[in-house]
């Protein structure tokens, strides 16, 4: 992770997404811009986070490891999602990997500053909460989906959270035909289950199968089919 150290940026975007306006006190003097590479891991499992995070560009991706190995994909955060929120108000270790899916800009605030300056802030701890109840909403939601709704619209709700808003005919990178059998084990399937998944979305002509990877053919038609699953 890289700190971009450009007070005019910096200002920019504490600007342009009004992040004084979430605090009762002027919290600009603590905020520091950071650049993530995509891939990068933000946060890792059982880390002791230093800096609560707001993410202001990019997508972000949230999966848990098991102990055999395994990694079970929990959502996605795009901007303006925070993160830190659980191990500021409780003092937690981070309970999730936390890894840029595309090239990721964040704003800063070391623990130490929010907890001395903004712990008792009714605006700030509002918005936090605001962010929590999404956050509980959303895993509610999986796992009425999980119960309820074929897979067809979570995988669906996977290829739209990982394609690119700048160009959405293309999906990101890391879906690759030869890396199936991995995203069966993150989606929770068999490796079967999503292959005949694939194969009814490329027959229906929302996506194409190609031997470098995926190409989605009809986004609106995809977008319908995810319903935000883990968003």
């Amino acid at each position: 992770m890289k700190l971009l150290n450009d007070l005019s940026l910096t200002n920019n975007y504490i600007d342009r997404f009004k992040l004084n306006n979430i605090f009762q006190q002027d919290m600009s003097q603590f905020m520091k811009l950071f650049l993530c590479e995509k891939g990068e891991l933000i946060c890792r499992i059982n880390d002791e986070l230093e800096w609560f995070y707001f993410v202001l560009k990019g997508k972000i991706k949230i999966y848990s490891s098991q102990e055999n190995g395994k990694s079970i994909l929990l959502r996605f955060y795009t901007p303006l999602s925070i993160i830190g929120d659980l191990e500021l108000l409780k003092g937690y270790r981070v309970k999730a990997n936390v890894e840029a899916l595309t090239e990721v800009t964040l704003m800063g605030i070391k623990m130490k500053d929010i907890r001395d300056h903004a712990y008792d802030d009714s605006v700030f701890l509002r918005f936090v909460i605001e962010n929590l109840s999404h956050k509980l909403y959303t895993l509610s939601n999986v796992a009425t989906l999980n119960q309820s709704y074929p897979f067809v619209n979570r995988f669906a709700s996977y290829l739209v959270s990982v394609t690119s808003d700048e160009n959405r005919n293309k999906l990101a990178d890391e879906i690759k035909t030869n890396n199936l059998t991995e995203l069966a084990t993150f989606l929770g399937v068999s490796y079967r289950h999503l292959n005949r998944v694939i194969k009814d979305l490329c027959t229906e002509g929302i996506i194409e199968k190609t031997k470098e990877g995926m190409i989605i053919l009809d986004y609106k038609r995809l977008k319908r089919l995810s319903g935000g699953y883990y968003e």
